[in-house]
């Protein structure tokens, strides 16, 4: 098994992405890794008929929930849900953290979608990436996380086959139960792992982008080492 002195970062804007985009990655990788969550909000506008001070202690304690399953430390960036910025102050924290952790790989989400706080996290990630100094050659990965599914735009780089942890998974989005109600909401987000495992010889895929292509070879360092290796001395 692979020692947990090293690093993996997960920079994210609401309190269910990790779980509802890499949740299943995240499980392969939290033996392997000592993994850390930046969650730019608490959630705030995420519950309907509730105040946004009300809101954020639920999803808080929900997220919370999720990093102790995943043996992740989680740090809040406090800003507002819906108002989402890659603010110097943000960023700087971030990078902070990075040039402390010098993280094997960084996950963030996908810029190119419909929900503007998306994109400010991965604005985060790639500035604080800058900022920190740490090696050019740090595998960024952005995660598949779109309002409504699946997008057509996003056309993956490597997939991940997640179906050995798939109850794991849905069992770290059950814990964000003010998004995931039932089981009908639980399956509407694994919907998206059914479809993109079509395109393998798996049951359940997580689909992500790179910054570099995976056959890249930079410095001597294999781009998507993380991923291509996910599965690598596993304990049996």
């Amino acid at each position: 098994m692979k020692s947990k002195t090293e690093s993996v970062v997960f920079i994210v804007a609401h309190p269910d992405d990790v779980a509802h985009a890499m949740g299943g990655t995240a499980w392969l990788l939290r033996d392997k890794y000592s993994l850390h969550v930046f969650c730019a909000t608490r959630g705030e506008r995420g519950i309907a008929g509730r105040t946004p001070e009300a809101a954020a202690g639920i999803r808080e304690k929900e997220e919370m929930a999720v990093c102790r399953r995943l043996n992740a430390r989680l740090t809040f960036l406090s800003q507002m849900d819906g108002e989402v910025y890659s603010t110097p102050e943000a960023c700087q924290i971030v990078a902070g953290e990075l040039k402390r952790l010098q993280p094997k790989a960084i996950f963030t989400l996908w810029p190119v979608n419909r929900h503007p706080d998306h994109v400010a996290a991965y604005d985060i990630a790639m500035q604080a990436v800058k900022y920190s100094g740490i090696s050019p050659d740090t595998d960024v990965f952005m995660a598949e996380n779109d309002i409504g599914g699946v997008t057509r735009q996003f056309e993956p780089d490597i997939l991940v086959d997640i179906s050995d942890v798939i109850e794991q998974k849905k069992e770290l989005v059950r814990l964000h139960k003010s998004q995931n109600p039932d089981e009908e909401a639980v399956n509407l987000v694994i919907g998206r792992n059914v479809f993109r495992a079509k395109f393998t010889h798996c049951a359940y895929a997580e689909a992500f982008k790179m910054t570099s292509p995976v056959t890249a070879y930079q410095s001597g360092h294999v781009a998507g080492e993380v991923l291509i290796n996910i599965r690598k001395h596993e304990e049996r």
